[in-house]
C-alpha cells in the first residue's frame, strides 16, 4: 500500500513539470505568431505608402486594385481606408465631389464612437479627416464615408500623433460600426513643393492618411489554432504600466469540466512591434483531466483483473440458476396476462384446433353465441355458429373452411352475420386466423368477432350531431363574411373620398380668409371656389366608380397621361409637401404617356403613394427629406416611381405589405396599398416595392402604354433618327 501511494506521488510529479513545460511552449508559439501577425500589418501599410509614394499624384483605382489584391492574403485585414484631408476652403469642393459618387444626402458627418454612436452633420471647421475609400466596399459600411475621424475624441490623440510625426500609429480598439472589434493602423501621406506625393511631414502638406483596419479577434485565431494549443486563453493588453487587457479570446473549456481547476498558469509576453504596443497574456488552468492517468490504471487492472475472473465463473453459476426461475415466473405470468385480456376484451375470441373443434371461447364469444361455455367447448364449429353474407346472391364458402384450407388469414367481409345453433342472428366484422407450430404445420384457427349493432347506432347518432353542427357553423361564417364586406366596402369609402374633402376643406378656409382681407379678393374667391366644386365633383365620381365596383359593372375607361396626373396630384399635395418640409423633384418623361386607365383612380392610387412616402419622412432631418416622381418609357410599358429617402421597408413587411388590412402605422387601416393594387392590375398593371441601398423605398407601377399612341410617338422620333 504505502509503495503504490510513493509511486503515485512522483508520478503526479512528473504529471505537473510535463503540463508546465507544454503551457510555456504553448506561450511561446503563441507569442511567435501573433507577433508575425502584427508584422505582416505594418509590411502591408508600408507596401501601401511604398505605391502612394511611387506615383506623382494620388490614384485611388489603383489604391482600391492593390488593396484588393492583398488583403485576400491576410485574413486579420478587415478593410483598408483612405482618410482624405480637407480644409476650410476646399470643403465646398469636395462636398460636391462627392455628392457626384454617393448622391444628394452625403455630408461631413460626426459618430462620436465612445459616446452617443449617432450619425450627425459635422459643422465647419479649420480641418476634417475624412473617409473617402473603403475597400472591400462593404454595404453595411457605407454610411462610414463622410467620417471625420481627426474630430472625434476617441481617436484624436494617435491621429494627430501621426499626422506629426509621419509615421505609422495604430489606434485604441473600438467596436465597428457594423459589428466586431477592431483597431486603425495609420500611416500619413503629404504633397511636396510640387504638389508631388511625399512622405515628408517637415516640409509637406498632409494630403490624408492610409489606415487599415485590423480585426482583433482574427490576431488570436485563424493560422494560431494549426500551432498552438486551443486550451489556451489568449489577450492582448496594452504595454504600458497599467497593462490595460484589450480584447481575447477564452477556451470554452472551464465550462465543461465538473471538478474545479488544480493550478493556474499564467505569462505575459511582449510583442517586437513599436507601432502596434501591445503585449500577449496567456493563461490557462490544470485540471484533472490533464493528468494521463494510462501508466498508472495498467498496473491496478492486472491485480484487478485475476481477482474479477474468479468472481465472474461464482456468479454465473449463481445467474443460471436465477434465469431459470425468472423464466418459469415470466411464463405463468405470461399465460395469466394472456386470460386476462381474452376476459377483457370486446372482441368475442374463439380458438379451434386443427379438427375444427372449438377449444376456447371467451365470456364475449358466448355472449355473442347466447350459449353456456359447456354447450361450446369441444364441439365441432359448425354444430355452435355459422358466418353467412347478408343478402348473399350466391353459393360462397365459409369463412373458417377457406382459412383451414388456404392457411392465411381472411378479413371478414362486409355485412357478415352469425347465426347460432339456438337461432339468434346477429351482424358481425372481424378476421378469422390461422394457427402454426414451430415446424410451420397448421395447428388450429382463431375467430375475432364484433357485434356491430351498437357501433351502427352510435354512428347514425354522430352524422345526425356532426351535421347539425356543420349547418349552424356555415351560417355563423355566412353573417362573419357579410360583416366584413360591409366593414371593408364602408373602409375603401372613406381612405378614398378623404383627400377630395381635405381639398374641398382648405379652398374653403382660403374664401373665408380672402373675404375677411381688405383688398378686392372676388376674383381668387371665384377660383378656389369653382376648385372646391371640381373637389366635389371628383368626390362623387370616386363615389360613382366605387358604386360600379360593388355591382361588378365595367369601369369607364379612357385615354390618359400618367404625366397630367402626376401633375394634379402635386396641386392637390403642395400644401402637405410646403408643410412638413418636403423638397418635391419630378423627372417627368418628355413623351407622352398614354395609357388606358380612368383618371380619378390612377390619381388616388398616386395620391396614396405620396401620403406613405410624406409619412416615411417625418422622423428625418430636414435636409434628408426628398420625394422623387419619376416617368419613362420602357418598350410597351408606362413606368411611374416614387422614391423617399426614408429608412426603407423592414424585409418582413416587403412581403405581406400589399395584403388587405396589413399596416405599419398605429392608426392605420392597412386598405390603401391593397385598393391600390387592385386599381392598378384591373388595368392590366403591375405595382411593386422595392429598397434602395442607403436610399429609401421605391414604389414602382407598370402600365401597358396605349398601342396607337405609342406608334403615333415612334414615327416622329424614327423621321428625327434619319435625319
Amino acid at each position: 500500500m504505502g509503495a503504490s501511494l510513493l509511486i503515485g506521488i512522483q508520478w503526479m510529479v512528473s504529471e505537473y513539470q510535463r503540463v508546465q513545460e507544454e503551457f510555456d511552449r504553448g506561450a511561446r508559439l503563441a507569442q511567435s505568431a501573433v507577433a508575425r501577425k502584427l508584422d505582416q500589418n505594418e509590411s502591408v501599410l508600408a507596401a501601401l505608402d511604398a505605391l502612394l509614394m511611387s506615383r506623382q499624384k494620388f490614384d485611388m483605382p489603383v489604391l482600391k486594385t492593390f488593396s484588393h489584391h492583398i488583403l485576400s492574403h491576410y485574413p486579420q485585414l478587415y478593410t483598408v481606408e483612405f482618410l482624405q484631408n480637407v480644409n476650410r476652403d476646399e470643403r465646398t469642393q469636395f462636398v460636391e465631389q462627392m455628392e457626384e459618387r454617393f448622391g444628394d444626402t452625403f455630408f461631413i458627418r460626426d459618430f462620436d464612437i465612445r459616446g452617443k454612436r449617432a450619425w450627425s452633420p459635422s459643422p465647419v471647421r479649420d480641418q476634417h479627416l475624412v473617409v473617402t475609400m473603403i475597400e472591400p466596399d462593404i454595404p453595411a459600411a457605407s454610411s462610414v464615408y463622410g467620417y471625420d475621424v481627426l474630430h472625434d475624441p476617441y481617436f484624436a490623440p494617435e491621429v494627430r500623433r501621426a499626422i506629426v510625426t509621419g509615421q505609422k500609429v495604430a489606434s485604441k480598439p473600438f467596436d465597428l460600426y457594423e459589428g466586431g472589434k477592431v483597431y486603425l493602423l495609420m500611416k500619413p501621406v503629404y504633397l511636396g513643393p510640387g504638389h508631388e506625393l511625399s512622405a515628408d511631414a517637415r516640409n509637406g502638406r498632409l494630403m490624408g492618411m492610409v489606415a487599415l483596419l485590423v480585426y482583433c479577434d482574427k490576431l488570436l485565431s485563424g493560422s494560431l489554432t494549426d500551432s498552438v494549443p486551443q486550451d489556451l486563453d489568449l489577450a492582448i493588453q496594452s504595454r504600458d504600466a497599467r497593462g490595460e487587457r484589450l480584447f481575447g479570446s477564452e477556451s470554452k473549456r472551464g465550462a465543461r469540466e465538473w471538478l474545479p481547476a488544480l493550478r493556474h498558469f499564467e505569462v505575459t509576453l511582449p510583442l517586437s512591434s513599436d507601432t502596434q504596443p501591445f503585449s500577449l497574456k496567456v493563461s490557462r488552468d490544470l485540471y484533472f483531466s490533464d493528468i494521463r492517468l494510462g501508466g498508472l490504471l495498467v498496473r491496478e487492472a492486472l491485480i484487478l483483473l485475476l481477482v474479477l475472473s474468479f468472481w465472474l465463473v461464482y456468479s454465473q453459476r449463481i445467474a443460471m440458476l436465477k434465469v431459470q426461475t425468472q423464466a418459469d415466473e415470466a411464463l405463468y405470468l405470461q399465460s395469466e396476462r394472456a386470460a386476462v385480456t381474452l376476459n377483457a376484451v370486446h372482441d368475442g375470441v374463439i380458438t379451434l384446433n386443427q379438427e375444427q373443434v372449438i377449444e376456447m371461447a371467451n365470456p364475449m364469444a358466448l355472449t355473442l353465441l347466447g350459449m353456456e361455455p359447456a354447450e361450446v367447448v369441444g364441439q365441432p364449429f359448425h354444430k355452435v355458429f355459422r358466418l353467412i353474407g347478408e343478402l348473399s346472391a350466391e353459393l360462397a364458402e365459409d369463412p373458417v373452411s377457406q382459412c383451414y384450407r388456404e392457411a392465411k388469414p381472411v378479413e371478414l367481409p362486409d355485412r357478415m352475420q352469425l347465426t347460432t345453433a339456438k337461432g339468434h342472428v346477429r351482424l358481425v366484422e372481424g378476421a378469422v386466423a390461422p394457427l402454426f407450430s414451430r415446424s410451420g404445420a397448421l395447428n388450429g384457427v382463431v375467430c375475432a368477432l364484433r357485434d356491430m349493432g351498437p357501433v351502427r347506432m352510435r354512428a347514425a347518432e354522430a352524422l345526425e350531431a356532426s351535421e347539425l353542427r356543420v349547418k349552424e357553423h356555415l351560417e355563423k361564417l355566412s353573417h362573419v363574411a357579410r360583416l366584413h364586406t360591409m366593414g371593408e366596402m364602408a373602409s375603401g369609402i372613406a381612405h378614398e373620398v378623404n383627400q377630395p374633402l381635405t381639398a374641398i376643406s382648405n379652398y374653403c378656409q382660403a374664401s373665408l380668409q380672402l373675404l375677411d382681407s381688405v383688398e378686392e379678393t372676388r376674383p381668387q374667391i371665384e377660383s378656389a371656389l369653382r376648385l372646391a366644386v371640381a373637389q366635389a365633383d371628383r368626390a362623387g365620381e370616386i363615389i360613382k366608380r366605387l358604386r360600379a365596383l360593388v355591382s361588378k359593372r365595367a369601369v369607364e375607361t379612357r385615354l390618359i397621361d400618367l404625366n397630367q396626373v402626376v401633375g394634379n396630384c402635386m396641386f392637390l399635395a403642395e400644401y402637405d409637401l410646403k408643410e412638413r418640409g418636403i423638397e418635391m423633384v419630378q423627372l417627368l418623361s418628355v413623351y407622352p404617356m398614354v395609357v388606358m386607365a380612368d383618371s380619378i383612380q390612377m390619381e388616388q392610387v398616386v395620391l396614396n403613394l405620396l401620403s406613405n412616402a410624406m409619412d416615411a419622412l417625418k422622423d428625418e432631418p430636414m435636409m434628408k427629406r426628398h420625394i422623387i416622381i419619376h416617368t419613362r418609357r420602357e418598350g410597351s410599358k408606362a413606368i411611374l416611381e416614387v422614391r423617399d429617402t426614408g429608412r426603407g421597408i423592414s424585409p418582413e413587411s416587403l412581403e405581406v405589405l400589399f395584403h388587405p388590412f396589413f399596416s405599419t402605422k398605429p392608426n392605420g387601416m392597412g386598405l390603401g396599398l391593397s385598393i391600390c393594387q387592385t386599381i392598378v392590375e384591373q388595368y392590366g398593371g403591375l405595382i411593386s416595392a422595392v429598397n434602395i441601398p442607403a436610399s429609401g423605398a421605391c414604389f414602382c407601377i407598370e402600365l401597358p402604354l396605349s398601342p396607337t399612341i405609342l406608334q403615333q410617338s415612334q414615327q416622329p422620333a424614327a423621321r428625327l433618327d434619319k435625319a
